[in-house]
């Protein structure tokens, strides 16, 4: 669970600031469903705590932050992986073979993406 802090609107997009209600963290997910989907995520709202599953856009990388692999899962259509960071905080990132659940990855993330809100899915992952 999240809590919203901030949303920064800009003309097609916006980054939507939340803090996990786990680790007390803070991430800015990009949402960019009213450019590609049906803004599905228009009743998001500052100070309200929402179920959110963030995806994370990066790349493996040694010196990245590491992650734990903890199993695969669908959403819409995306086959992902879930994993954990140090934290605690649960992400999603495209399944690959080579990444085993159990394992653990390092990721340099470049963004983090918002892919469900209350169990509604992003159409652009339908």
């Amino acid at each position: 669970m999240y809590k919203v802090i901030t949303i920064k609107n800009y003309e097609f997009t916006r980054d939507i600031i939340v803090e996990s209600q786990n680790s007390k963290q803070q991430y800015t997910a990009f949402d960019d469903s009213d450019l590609i989907g049906n803004d599905q995520f228009s009743f998001v709202k500052e100070q309200e705590v929402c179920d959110c599953k963030l995806g994370i856009l990066g790349e493996v990388n040694p010196s990245g932050e590491t992650f734990d692999v903890l199993s695969k899962e669908k959403i819409g259509k995306m086959n992902l992986l879930k994993v954990s960071n140090s934290d605690g905080d649960n992400f999603y990132l495209p399944a690959t073979a080579d990444i085993k659940i159990g394992s653990q990855i390092k990721l340099n993330v470049k963004r983090y993406d918002l892919l469900s809100v209350n169990n509604i899915i992003n159409d652009r992952t339908l």
